[in-house]
């Protein structure tokens, strides 16, 4: 991920009126459609899976730094649909110099497939955890953030629009809030973060549309990544404007592993300034491991979350 903060969830009424039992998938998948790993924001599934790396370059960050990121993510299943997700790496700043970036935690729970709408949606809690990092990235409080990622695939349009049944769109809501508004003499924002993917799926075009004779092309899947943040309370003087990022790229989807690539394109200068870029490498542990690592630890739902009684 391009920040430790993390997107969130404004929409918990949805969570207490869907009521529909969710089968298990690997690479994110509802009905026919495939939810590749997303990069400035989250995907709506919760599978066993590692990202390593993820690699980040900023010329200028929004502290006008100049910033290199390697990271990683695993996130290890509970129960079915119930994960566990853990994210870390360095980070080098110039100037600055070199730190241990803080621990993020996040318990995700996929809560609703609809195979024939190709929809899906998770909700989350993401933990940033302060003080775990070291020498400059150490000097933040906790920071705690309820998520909701919801995905949509439009494979449902009627065969006369052909061409736009690839089409997928993703998005994620979040408000992450401080455990404490001061820490080491600075400010820190509770903020409201939001952000969206669109998505061509050139697989779902050469399974549901056409076949496309290059096996290299018929893997890719081009997309745009929108991820925003807004200060809603306690921000510093001169950080009250809406920062982003826009990152246009591919994704490369194979049987179990992923790789991506996007540029990162600031959308003001509380952004950052030039264009970066960021890549990562994911494995899909479910597919590769399916009798081991990649199960969950408890095979079984718990009953609240299968509607068992």
């Amino acid at each position: 991920m391009l920040s430790p903060s993390r997107w969130s969830l404004a929409l918990a009424s949805l969570c207490a009126g869907a009521g529909l039992a969710t089968p298990a998938f690997a690479h994110s998948v509802c009905g026919d459609r495939i939810f590749p790993a997303t990069l400035a924001i989250d995907d709506p599934g919760v599978n066993d899976e590692l990202a390593l790396p993820t690699i980040t370059w900023l010329p200028k960050n929004s502290d006008g730094m100049q910033e290199f990121d390697a990271s990683f993510s695993w996130t290890k299943t509970i129960f079915t649909n119930l994960g566990l997700s853990f994210s870390d790496g360095p980070t080098w700043l110039h100037p600055g110099g070199y730190g241990w970036d803080t621990l993020d935690t996040e318990l995700k729970y996929n809560f609703f497939c609809i195979p024939a709408h190709e929809f899906m949606g998770s909700v989350g809690f993401d933990v940033t955890w302060g003080g775990t990092g070291t020498a400059s990235q150490a000097g933040s409080p906790n920071m705690y953030s309820p998520v909701l990622d919801v995905g949509k695939g439009m494979g449902d349009l009627p065969t006369s629009l052909n061409l736009l049944r690839p089409l997928a769109i993703t998005a994620e809501v979040s408000s992450t809030t401080p455990g404490q508004a001061e820490w080491g003499g600075n400010q820190f924002a509770a903020t409201f973060n939001w952000g969206f993917t669109l998505q061509y799926s050139l697989p779902y075009y050469n399974s549901h549309v056409g076949e496309i004779d290059n096996d290299f092309v018929k893997h890719l899947i081009p997309i745009t990544e929108f991820a925003f943040s807004t200060p809603t309370a306690n921000a510093a003087p001169g950080s009250w404007g809406t920062t982003g990022t826009i990152q246009p790229g591919v994704v490369y989807l194979a049987d179990s592993w992923q790789i991506a690539i996007e540029a990162v394109i600031p959308v003001n200068g509380l952004s950052g300034h030039g264009i970066g870029v960021v890549g990562e490498l994911h494995f899909f542990f479910d597919d590769i491991f399916p009798n081991t690592l990649g199960k969950p630890i408890f095979p079984a739902s718990l009953p609240m979350f299968t509607g068992a009684k």
